[in-house]
């Protein structure tokens, strides 16, 4: 561990994991670099999961500099929810913040989410706003609909249409109690996708409550890599929708097909009409890509950003139809689902649209 932070104990922790983002990780660093809070309140504790680029080097120059309160570890590359949770076992910080490393924080940031931590004092979550680049519209559609959603999803937040629940614990921009975190065991290393989620329901059934802070804002500089890494991760969640379910019971509220049985009704017959192969799922999906593409192109960018989440209820229904092994079993766990007689009768919230 290399440290330049003080030996006094930090009323809160920035805790994040990182993999070859050496670049963002550092504009992440300048802009923690400006924080109001005090020195002694806080510090910063970074994971670097077996990144081969010169992000070691890079925090090695920050702990010599000494402007920030700053830890970093490296470990072998194990996934996001165990360098986290590693990062978070080296802190003895009442609270702790998790964010992704291509961030870039507003100068108060860790002090408004000390603050709402303190204004609602007991099991308290903060989801901080996430606030997408003002030209992500002009990025590549697989990277826009995950901005798309968010600036949705906490719009709807800060207008109160929408509660603050486990549903919207997104882990680009959250802090809890670092005590309730461990009292439910930290984040499930056995999940390399929805870890978050699956967290925040945790969190939830323990008594938590979810609070939003807008003030505690920052800017998502979106890095999701090419179109078959975005394609492959919606399918993953597919897979570990249904991991989820059965490691909570299977509880109708975490039911992996909540969304495609009582939400939009034209995702659903698309699903239904091209899931049962892959040759018809294959052909959708390119057919999505390209009338989205074409779209973008001609600024038309609200239809442009729907083939897009389209393709990714494709790809969640073709990721959870494998890990059951045939459509014809989703379809069984669909009627269980139905007739179930605590079933909620809405989505989530979410939609189709899962960014981890």
């Amino acid at each position: 561990m290399s440290s330049a932070a003080t030996n006094t104990t930090p009323a809160i922790a920035v805790v994040l994991a990182t993999f070859n983002r050496a670049r963002p990780l550092e504009h992440l660093l300048r802009a923690l670099e400006r924080q109001t809070i005090a020195r002694e309140d806080w510090e910063v504790v970074v994971v670097v999961d077996g990144s081969k680029d010169d992000t070691e080097a890079v925090l090695a120059r920050w702990v010599e500099r000494g402007t920030l309160p700053l830890r970093f570890l490296v470990q072998s590359n194990a996934g996001q929810s165990v360098a986290r949770h590693n990062g978070i076992l080296q802190t003895a910080a009442e609270h702790i913040i998790v964010i992704d490393d291509d961030m870039e924080v507003c100068p108060e940031f860790v002090a408004e989410h000390l603050a709402a931590s303190r204004k609602a004092p007991g099991k308290v979550v903060v989801i901080g706003k996430v606030v997408p680049e003002k030209t992500f519209m002009k990025k590549p559609l697989f990277t826009a609909v995950g901005e798309h959603h968010l600036l949705l999803l906490h719009a709807r937040l800060e207008s109160g249409k929408q509660p603050p629940t486990a549903t919207a614990f997104v882990t680009q921009n959250v802090s809890f109690p670092r005590a309730l975190y461990l009292e439910q065991g930290g984040f499930d290393a056995s999940l390399r996708l929805d870890e978050d989620r699956e967290l925040g329901i945790r969190l939830e059934r323990a008594g938590a409550r979810f609070v939003f802070a807008p003030k505690a804002w920052a800017i998502h500089h979106s890095d999701v890599g090419s179109y078959d890494k975005w394609s492959r991760r919606h399918y993953e969640y597919g897979r570990y929708a249904l991991q989820i379910w059965e490691k909570h019971g299977e509880s109708p509220l975490l039911h992996p097909l909540r969304n495609y049985v009582d939400g939009s009704r034209l995702n659903r017959a698309l699903v239904t009409m091209v899931c049962k192969g892959d040759v018809r799922s294959r052909l959708a999906e390119s057919a999505l890509r390209w009338v989205g593409n074409t779209l973008q192109r001609l600024e038309i960018l609200e239809p442009a950003i729907y083939t897009h989440k389209a393709i990714q209820a494709v790809r969640y229904h073709q990721g959870l139809r494998d890990a059951l092994g045939s459509w014809r079993e989703v379809r069984r766990m669909e009627r269980q689902y139905i007739t179930a007689p605590n079933r909620p009768r809405k989505p989530t919230g979410e939609g189709l649209t899962y960014e981890g």
